[in-house]
């Protein structure tokens, strides 16, 4: 087996640690193929943080025998026992690897007869795609491939082997154990850690939108509502969106919401949009068990879009801070941001 220890500045574009009260591992891992039953583990990477550092720990087996493969699995076991002993709260974060990592972990644990630690330590994992992946509409980017979006946030991958080329260059390793493709090997799976660093505050929009922030105050400006919101959490670039009327402008000093405001006052949507019924002559939302009371031809079923009741826009909705955060959440929820 062959082993790389190596030491990195943390590839943030400032140097913020996300809203995390856990320690934060990272998971990576290379296999032979895409299925479990078939292909194997050949190298796992893994990182951890202390201070302003990046520590990155691989095992890669030179070998193709299963012996070799018996041999990364335990490293990587021993490397999560050792830091279990320094920290009880541990958080495991991969990159798809909900589908992919954890899952071929586990089974290729089970083929070569060995207790899995995923299953033993009861940790807690984190899988950055797919909490990423219902804002997908708010990512400025072409797709959500991991390169692409550490890109965005500013790391710049090095060019490295990738799928299929890369388990030639294991297999090329594998006869002549040259060091040269030992590196290149090496380093692609440096390059995917340092990548999945790079993401790591992307997390704090999740946070941000769950309620990480504070209502500084709300402007009336004609047609429409301004929100101004002081972030809690470090927000690693800024963003813009628009759908429903609603434009919000994200900072990390100030984020900007503005909300239509119609001739009858601010739209409220209801989320449980199957409980409701739309009245199109009223042009409000009445929920199903009023509905039994009027004329099947009077309503119709409520969509996402028409959900809504009316409230008037007065001074003291712009006064009360709690009630107007609790409007930009219902707005959050209606633009996917909330789940």
């Amino acid at each position: 087996m062959q082993t790389l220890t190596q030491t990195f500045p943390i590839p943030y574009i400032q140097q913020e640690d996300s809203s995390c009260d856990e320690t934060i591992l990272l998971l990576d891992i290379e296999t032979t193929g895409f299925s479990a039953d078939m292909s194997t583990i050949f190298m796992i990477g893994c990182a951890h943080f202390d201070g302003k550092k990046m520590l990155v720990n691989q095992w890669l087996s030179d070998t193709l025998e299963l012996r070799g493969e018996q041999e990364v699995l335990n490293a990587f076991s021993e490397w999560l026992l050792q830091r279990v002993s320094s920290s009880k709260k541990l958080c495991l974060v991969t990159y798809n690897g909900d589908n992919f990592d954890l899952p071929f972990l586990k089974n290729r644990y089970a083929q070569c007869q060995l207790s899995c630690p995923l299953d033993s330590l009861n940790l807690k994992t984190l899988d950055l795609y797919r909490k990423f992946l219902p804002l997908k509409a708010l990512w400025p980017v072409k797709n959500m491939k991991l390169k692409t979006m550490s890109i965005w946030l500013g790391y710049t991958p090095l060019t490295t082997p990738s799928g299929r080329q890369l388990i030639k260059s294991y297999h090329q390793y594998i006869k002549i154990k040259d060091s040269e493709t030992l590196n290149l090997l090496f380093l692609h799976n440096t390059d995917d850690l340092r990548a999945l660093a790079a993401l790591l505050p992307v997390y704090n929009y999740i946070l941000f939108f769950s309620g990480f922030y504070t209502v500084t105050s709300a402007d009336p400006t004609g047609e429409s509502l301004l929100f101004h919101l002081t972030p809690e959490v470090f927000l690693p670039a800024p963003l813009t969106f628009e759908s429903f009327g609603c434009r919000i402008d994200i900072n990390d000093s100030e984020t900007l919401l503005r909300v239509p405001v119609y001739e009858r006052g601010l739209r409220y949507y209801y989320s449980d949009i199957k409980n409701y019924v739309y009245l199109p002559k009223e042009d409000y939302a009445l929920h199903r068990s009023m509905a039994a009371y009027i004329d099947k031809s009077h309503w119709q079923k409520a969509t996402r879009e028409n959900c809504y009741t009316w409230f008037c826009l007065e001074e003291t909705f712009l006064t009360d801070r709690q009630q107007m955060k609790d409007y930009v959440q219902m707005i959050f929820r209606l633009l996917g941001f909330l789940r």
